[in-house]
C-alpha cells in the first residue's frame, strides 16, 4: 500500500513539474512565432521584398506559424490527457489494492475469494505491483496456516513403516477443502505474470497439503520446511526452488522441472517422479523410498546420503549422479553401470552448507 502511494505522488509530481516547464516554453515559443520569427524568415528568404509589401508577408508568415503551433498544441494537449489518464489509473490501482487487502481479512470466505482474484487482476493490469501483490498473498497463506506444519512428522528413517504412514496421512483433507481460499491464493500465485525483475515467493514453512498446483510458476520459490505432502505438481516449474526439508510424501510431480532445486533432507516417499527434471539437483540425505522414478532425470545430481529404498532406479537417468557409501539403492541395482560416481570423500558438496545450517 505505500508503495501504491509512493508511486502515485512520483506521478504527481511529475506531472507538475512537467506542466510548468511545457506553459513557460509554450509562451516563449508564441513570441518568437509572432514577434522575431516572421521579421527574420522574411529577411532570410526573401530580402527584396518592397517595403509596401512586408506588412502583408509578415502576416502572412505569421498566419503559417500559428496554424502550425496551434497543431503542436493539440499534441500537447493530447500528451497531457494522456498523463492525466495515468495518474487516474494509478490512483484507481491504488484504491482496488487497498480495497481487495482490506477484503482479505473479511470473515466471509466468499469476500476473500473476490479479494484474490481482484488482486490478481491488478496485477495483470500494473506489472510493477506484481511483486507487492505475490508478496501480500504469501503473507496470506501463511498467515491462514498453521504455525509449524512438520512439528509432528517423525524423523525420517525412524518410521517403521514408510508405506503405511503415507496411506495414513492419505484421508486429511486436501487444502481445497481444509482452506478454499488459501488454495485460490496459491493458484493465483501459481500464474502468476512474471515480475519485473527476479521476485521469490516467501512460502517457507507453510502447509500446502493436498494442494493442487498442476503447471504452477515457482520457479525460485522459497518452500523449505513446508509441507507438500499429496500436492499436484504435474509440470510445474520450480526450478531452482528452496525445497529443503520439505515433505512431498506421496506428491505427484510428473513432468516438474526441478533443476538445480535444493531438495536436501527432503522426504519423497512413494512421490511420483515420472519424467520430472532433477539435474544438478541437490538430494543430499533425500528420503525417496518407493518413489516412482520411470523416466526421471537425475543426472549430476549429488544423491550422497539418499534413500533409494524400494525405487527402480535402473528406469532413471543418472548419468554423472554423485553418490556415497551412505546412499542406499535399491536391491541388485548397479549404480557404476547407471553411471554414478561415488565419493570418496574428495568430492565437494553441489552447494554451500551455510544456508542450509542457518535453517537449523
Amino acid at each position: 500500500m505505500r508503495e501504491q502511494e509512493r508511486q502515485g505522488r512520483r506521478l504527481t509530481g511529475r506531472s507538475r513539474a512537467i506542466s510548468v516547464i511545457v506553459v513557460c516554453g509554450s509562451l516563449l515559443l508564441v513570441t518568437l512565432v509572432t514577434v522575431v520569427a516572421p521579421r527574420y524568415l522574411l529577411s532570410w528568404d526573401a530580402p527584396a521584398t518592397p517595403a509596401s509589401e512586408r506588412a502583408k508577408a509578415i502576416n502572412d508568415i505569421r498566419t503559417t506559424l500559428l496554424q502550425g503551433l496551434a497543431g503542436v498544441a493539440l499534441l500537447v494537449g493530447a500528451f497531457f490527457t494522456w498523463r492525466q489518464l495515468q495518474v487516474s489509473s494509478q490512483g484507481q490501482i491504488t484504491q482496488r489494492f487497498t480495497a481487495a487487502v482490506e477484503q482479505l481479512g473479511s470473515t466471509s470466505p466468499e469476500v476473500r475469494f473476490g479479494a484474490i482474484f481482484a488482486l490478481e487482476r491488478i496485477a495483470d493490469d500494473s506489472q510493477y505491483d506484481r511483486v507487492t501483490i505475490a508478496e501480500v498473498l504469501c503473507a496470506f497463506v501463511k498467515r491462514n496456516g498453521p504455525a509449524d506444519p512438520l512439528a509432528e512428522r517423525p524423523v525420517p528413517r525412524d518410521a517403521a513403516h514408510k508405506r503405511e504412514l503415507v496411506l495414513a496421512r492419505s484421508g486429511d483433507d486436501p487444502l481445497p477443502v481444509r482452506s478454499a481460499d488459501r488454495q485460490a491464493a496459491m493458484t493465483v500465485l501459481g500464474r502468476r505474470a512474471r515480475a519485473p525483475y527476479h521476485h521469490v515467493l516467501e512460502l517457507d514453512r507453510t502447509d500446502l497439503r493436498g494442494a493442487r498446483l498442476a503447471f504452477a510458476n515457482l520457479v525460485g520459490a522459497d518452500l523449505h520446511y513446508s509441507d507438500l505432502s499429496d500436492v499436484n505438481l504435474e509440470s510445474a516449474d520450480l526450478r531452482g526452488a528452496d525445497l529443503t526439508s520439505v515433505w512431498l510424501a506421496g506428491a505427484f510431480l510428473r513432468d516438474a522441472q526441478l533443476h538445480q532445486a535444493d531438495l536436501r533432507s527432503a522426504i519423497l516417499w512413494h512421490t511420483r517422479l515420472e519424467g520430472a527434471d532433477l539435474r544438478a539437483t541437490d538430494l543430499t540425505g533425500a528420503e525417496l523410498t518407493g518413489a516412482d522414478l520411470n523416466g526421471t532425470r537425475l543426472d549430476q545430481a549429488d544423491l550422497r546420503g539418499a534413500d533409494l529404498t524400494g525405487t527402480e532406479a535402473s528406469r532413471a537417468s543418472l548419468s554423472g549422479a554423485v553418490a556415497d557409501a551412505a546412499t542406499i539403492w535399491p536391491a541388485g541395482f548397479d549404480a557404476a553401470a547407471a553411471g554414478v560416481i561415488t565419493d570418496d570423500g574428495s568430492a565437494p558438496p553441489l552447494r554451500s552448507q551455510s544456508w542450509h545450517n542457518l535453517l537449523q
